[in-house]
């Protein structure tokens, strides 16, 4: 079995550099939360937060320090003043711990930082998140709720210990997540989806779940533009088998990768077509890019959570 560990990987899930590019940014949600415990999110329900949102005609039992007495005196009527609640956003990110996730130039390091990126964001906005890891069926609760920037650096020294792995099946790991949550704040699902496993019905389940669901893809520059030459035999780094039928013997030409840019297009396509007929953000991540930049010149959070 193929193990990668992150701590073994060139470079830190977090820097100077990324913490500084990650502070000239704000992560923010576009629809309306209905958390539990007070944040900076703006939630349906109307509660005690100090953002105006409108009147209503005041009824017996009101709080009578809500009447608007300016109104009153004007209108000769009773108006209740109703303010925003402002919630906690729940955000989760899962994250596909398989075997071909850590292979390739940086692949492995470049989500990692991904994931840092996205809770670093969270947490600075008074947001919770947590950290699921995806192997074989299941969903690992990497170390539960996180609030606050001290107990979310505790939270990376975690994930540079975890070891890229096996294989695994998005779509049953993320259905296997009892903890999900329910219109309480966005999901992130970073992988290579270089699967033939069914990921796209647990977006779905997300979505009916009313939580919105940013996806990134992360790809190796081995992955996008393969430099092979003469015969070679590949295999999926996730098939433990010798005799496993994931391994083929090819003679790479030209002829074999135009073959291959043309399936990768169509690839790209079809998540492109299936994230956009859910309005879900979906970007593609090079993993020999600076992330730094990735998360700047590219605009990833715009990208991500419109």
């Amino acid at each position: 079995m193929n193990v990668i560990n992150a701590g073994g990987m060139e470079g830190k899930i977090l820097d100077g550099a990324l913490l500084d590019a990650l502070d000239t940014l704000d992560l923010y949600v576009h629809q309306a939360k209905s958390g539990h415990f007070s944040g900076t999110r703006r939630s349906l329900a109307y509660g005690s937060s100090p953002e105006f949102a409108d009147y209503r005609d005041y009824v017996q039992g009101d709080d009578l320090r809500r009447i608007d007495w300016n109104l009153a005196g004007r209108f000769d009527k009773y108006y209740i003043k109703r303010f925003i609640d402002e919630k906690q956003g729940r955000n989760r990110v899962y994250l596909d711990m398989s075997a071909s996730m850590g292979v390739g130039t940086g692949k492995g390091l470049m989500a990692l930082r991904l994931a840092a990126a996205l809770g670093y964001l969270s947490v600075s906005n008074m947001d919770c998140v947590s950290y699921r890891l995806l192997r074989g069926r299941t969903s690992e609760d990497l170390c539960g709720n996180i609030v606050g920037r001290e107990r979310f650096y505790a939270a990376i020294h975690k994930l540079e210990k975890v070891a890229f792995s096996g294989d695994t099946d998005i779509g049953a790991a993320i259905r296997s997540d009892t903890g999900a949550g329910f219109d309480d704040g966005v999901s992130y699902i970073i992988s290579d989806f270089l699967t033939d496993r069914d990921w796209k019905g647990a977006v779905d389940v997300l979505l009916g779940r009313k939580r919105e669901v940013a996806i990134i893809q992360v790809l190796s520059p081995e992955e996008m533009e393969p430099a092979f030459h003469g015969a070679h035999t590949f295999s999926d780094v996730e098939s433990i088998r010798v005799g496993d039928g994931r391994r083929v013997s090819v003679e790479v030409n030209r002829d074999a990768l135009d073959a291959y840019h043309k399936a990768l297009d169509a690839f790209l396509r079809d998540i492109r077509r299936f994230c956009a007929s859910r309005s879900v953000p979906f970007m593609t991540v090079r993993s020999d890019e600076r992330i730094e930049d990735v998360l700047l010149a590219r605009g990833c959070v715009e990208e991500l959570i419109r």
